[in-house]
């Protein structure tokens, strides 16, 4: 029989015309010899376990409906067939996993969690530069700032974001990103497939380059020192999930975004493995890669 496949995304009018993967995802599948549906995550009226497997791919609304997505990947987990699992995806979700990669000896941007405001105040003084402010639970640059040193608007933000309950991520503005942005490599099964740079996105003083959330990308050719990044990352993730989730098997797929600080070391800006975009129309071929990783796995029941 032909697997079937299930991607997990949001609602349709939610992600607009957004997720620009879908096209692509949808016109290779059947070469690959599954079956492909688009699910929205959210209806309750999805019979998951009769899926071969279930991908989560734009499931962007989360951040509004967290405590039920949560639940969503605990219940998905249970059936073994959801990629990359929902513990793994759980992990990633909060920021605070950049700590955990730093323990395994990645090369990732200063980061500091804080708690309360006294921290925050601490983490602020000890940054001579500019600084961005984040919450540890974020997506698409919401509670997101850039800010000049001294501005009292960081203080002010992290603020907010404490007032809702969530830690605060306080790293130093890396030069770089304002000027060439940061470069986004996307990995299927374990390898490289494909990498593009995203445009500057953050504004100094809180807001966007140009006013609002717009991903500006063009492909990218890896450097060997990058691609040293990428790979020490990506190992040191698989170890991660293997020792704290007894997770074995390659993830189906990660984004490792990198910068350059002003010594010309890349560091490991974020790694997502949770609902990433993979930028696929500006390596169509990508999708052909990606598709033939999902086939494998829904053919063996792997999970």
């Amino acid at each position: 029989m032909t697997p079937r496949v299930a991607f997990a995304t949001a609602p349709p009018e939610y992600l607009g015309l957004g997720d620009t993967d879908r096209p692509l995802h949808e016109a290779v599948a059947e070469a690959a010899g599954f079956e492909l549906e688009h699910v929205v995550w959210s209806d309750p009226g999805v019979v998951w376990d009769r899926y071969d497997l279930v991908v989560v791919r734009s499931t962007w609304d989360y951040l509004s409906h967290l405590e039920d997505y949560l639940a969503w990947l605990v219940r998905l987990d249970g059936l073994g067939n959801l990629h990359n699992p929902g513990r793994v995806i759980a992990w990633n979700l909060d920021k605070r996993y950049l700590l955990d990669l730093s323990a395994a000896d990645v090369p990732i941007i200063p980061t500091r969690v804080c708690a309360d405001g006294p921290e925050v105040a601490g983490a602020l003084a000890g940054l001579p530069g500019e600084v961005v402010v984040k919450p540890v639970v974020s997506a698409g640059s919401r509670l997101t700032g850039r800010f000049a040193a001294g501005d009292p608007a960081a203080a002010a933000l992290a603020e907010r974001i404490l007032a809702g309950g969530t830690a605060v991520l306080v790293q130093p503005a890396v030069a770089s990103v304002a000027v060439e942005g940061e470069v986004s490599t996307l990995v299927f099964g374990g390898t490289v497939s494909h990498t593009v740079r995203k445009a500057p996105l953050l504004a100094l003083g809180g807001g966007l380059v140009g006013g609002s959330y717009r991903e500006r990308l063009v492909p990218e050719t890896l450097s060997p020192g990058r691609r040293a990044v990428v790979e020490a990352a990506t190992a040191a993730v698989e170890r991660l999930v293997a020792d704290r989730f007894g997770v074995t098997q390659p993830l189906l797929y990660a984004r490792v975004d990198v910068v350059t600080l002003d010594d010309g070391g890349d560091v490991v800006l974020e790694v997502e493995l949770a609902e990433p975009a993979f930028f696929l129309e500006l390596d169509p071929a990508a999708a052909g890669r990606f598709a033939a990783e999902v086939a494998g796995r829904a053919r063996s029941g792997t999970a």
